[in-house]
């Protein structure tokens, strides 16, 4: 699991740098999260990772591009923000399981701790 965390915090930490959402989302996915397979992750971020898995493969790359370089490439801005937004959640949610052992399997207290979240960055 540390290991795990550790990549997530190597992500978030490129997301946070300076520089267009777009080359800090391929950064952040590509250097630090592109190689995970889904089975070393959690249950409680497993299906979120899939999906963000599946967006930043989304697009038939060109000769000389990667299927996620391409993926990004065409995304908005306000995808590639959300899919940065879920990033962060997954190495949030991966913070807690870590420190209190708690897994987040109810999909309402899952809610209600995303909804603190959000409210403590407002």
């Amino acid at each position: 699991m540390c290991q795990l965390s550790d990549q997530f915090y190597a992500a978030v930490r490129t997301l946070a740098s300076d520089g267009p959402i777009k080359k800090r989302l391929f950064t952040a996915f590509n250097d630090n999260l592109a190689h995970l397979s889904f089975e070393e992750l959690p249950a409680s971020i497993r299906t979120r990772f899939e999906l963000l898995w599946e967006s930043m493969h989304a697009t038939k790359p060109t000769s000389k591009e990667s299927p996620v370089l391409a993926s990004v490439r065409k995304m908005s801005k306000a995808d590639a923000n959300r899919c940065a937004n879920h990033i962060v959640a997954m190495f949030s949610e991966l913070v807690l399981v870590k420190s209190t052992g708690e897994k987040l399997g109810d999909k309402q207290a899952q809610a209600a701790v995303e909804q603190n979240r959000y409210q403590s960055l407002n």
